[in-house]
C-alpha cells in the first residue's frame, strides 16, 4: 500500500480518484493474498482437487501431510491476525513515533516533511474489513478467534487513538461521502463470499480429520447436522424440517418480495421528495436573486428621482 501512494499521484488524476484507486489496489492486495493461501490450502489438503491422487485416495483428503486439517487451517487464519497485529504494532511504535520524534529534533523543512503524518481513515476501515474476513473465513476452525480478534482491536484502537491525537494530522485528501456509502458494503460484501466460499466447502465436500475434531468418523461435517436433529424431540423435529419445505419457502419468498418491493416504493417516493424540495429551494433562491435586484432597480429610480 504505501508503495500504491507514491505511485498515484504519478498517473495525473484527481485527487478522489487516486483515494479510489489507492483503495482498489489495497483491496485487491490483500483480499488476493488470503485468497492465495486459501487455494494454496485447499491444494495440500484435497490433492489439488484429485480424489483418485495415491495420497488422498484412502481418506478423502491428504492425510499423511495434514492429519489435522481442521486444525491447520485454523492456525493458518491465527498466524494472519497475529501477523496483523504485530504489523499494526510495528508501524505505530517503530515508524510514525520516531518519525514525530524526529520532527521535533530536526527544526527546518526536514523536520517538517518528517512530521507530516495523515491519518486516512480509509485505510483503517479496509483494516478492519480484512481483519473481518480473516474471522469470517476461520472462526469454524478456531472458535476463540473472534475473541481474539476483539482483544486486537481493543489494544490497537486505544494505541491509534494516541497516535492520533499526537503525532497525527487531518488528511488533505477527502472521500465522499457518497463514494463511502457505496465502496466500502461492496468491499465487506467481497469479503464475506471470500470466506463464505471455503468454509461452506469444507463443511459438504472435505471429509473430517479421521484422527481428530468432534466431527471424525462423518463421511462429512454436515452429517452431523440431520444425526443431531434426529436426537431432538418430535415437535422440534417436525418445526425443523417444516422449515426445509416449500410450504415454509414459498410464503416467505412471497413476504420478502412484497417487503423488497414496498422498500423501493418508499425509496422512490422520498427521491421524487427530496428532487421536488431541491428545486423549490433552487426557486426559492432565484426568486431572492430576482427581488434583490428589484429592489436595487428601485432604490436607483427613486435616487434618481
Amino acid at each position: 500500500p504505501p508503495v500504491f501512494k507514491l505511485i498515484a499521484p504519478l498517473e495525473g488524476y484527481t485527487r478522489s480518484r487516486q483515494i479510489v484507486f489507492i483503495l482498489l489496489r489495497t483491496v485487491f492486495l490483500r483480499l488476493t493474498s488470503l485468497l492465495v493461501l486459501l487455494i494454496s490450502l485447499w491444494n495440500q489438503i484435497t490433492c489439488g482437487g484429485d480424489a483418485d491422487a495415491e495420497e488422498c485416495k484412502t481418506c478423502g483428503y491428504n492425510y499423511e501431510e495434514l492429519p489435522c486439517w481442521e486444525t491447520r487451517l485454523g492456525q493458518e487464519m491465527y498466524k494472519l491476525l497475529l501477523f496483523d497485529l504485530l504489523t499494526g504494532l510495528a508501524v505505530t511504535l517503530l515508524i510514525k513515533f520516531p518519525r514525530k520524534l524526529l520532527c521535533g529534533l530536526c527544526p527546518g523543512a526536514l523536520g517538517r516533511f518528517a512530521g507530516t503524518l495523515e491519518f486516512q481513515v480509509p485505510d483503517e476501515v479496509l483494516g478492519l474489513i480484512y481483519a473481518q474476513t480473516v474471522v469470517w473465513v476461520g472462526s469454524f476452525f478456531c472458535p476463540l478467534l473472534p475473541l481474539l480478534n476483539t482483544a486486537k482491536f481493543l489494544l490497537l484502537f486505544y494505541l491509534k487513538k494516541i497516535t492520533l491525537f499526537s503525532t497525527c494530522s487531518p488528511a488533505s485528501r477527502t472521500f465522499r461521502a457518497s463514494t463511502v456509502n457505496f465502496f466500502f458494503p461492496l468491499v465487506l460484501l467481497l469479503g464475506l463470499a471470500i470466506s463464505t466460499v471455503p468454509v461452506l466447502y469444507s463443511i459438504f465436500l472435505i471429509p473430517p480429520s479421521k484422527l481428530c475434531g468432534p466431527f471424525r468418523g462423518q463421511s462429512s461435517i454436515w452429517a452431523e447436522i440431520p444425526e443431531s436433529i434426529c436426537k431432538l424431540p418430535q415437535t422440534a423435529q417436525k418445526f425443523l424440517f417444516f422449515l426445509g419445505t416449500q410450504a415454509f419457502a414459498v410464503p416467505l419468498l412471497l413476504i420478502s418480495s412484497i417487503l423488497m418491493a414496498y422498500t423501493v416504493a418508499l425509496a422512490n417516493s422520498y427521491g421524487r421528495l427530496i428532487s421536488e424540495l431541491k428545486r423549490q429551494i433552487e426557486t426559492e433562491a432565484q426568486n431572492k436573486v430576482f427581488l434583490a435586484q428589484r429592489a436595487v432597480a428601485l432604490s436607483s429610480a427613486n435616487r434618481a428621482l
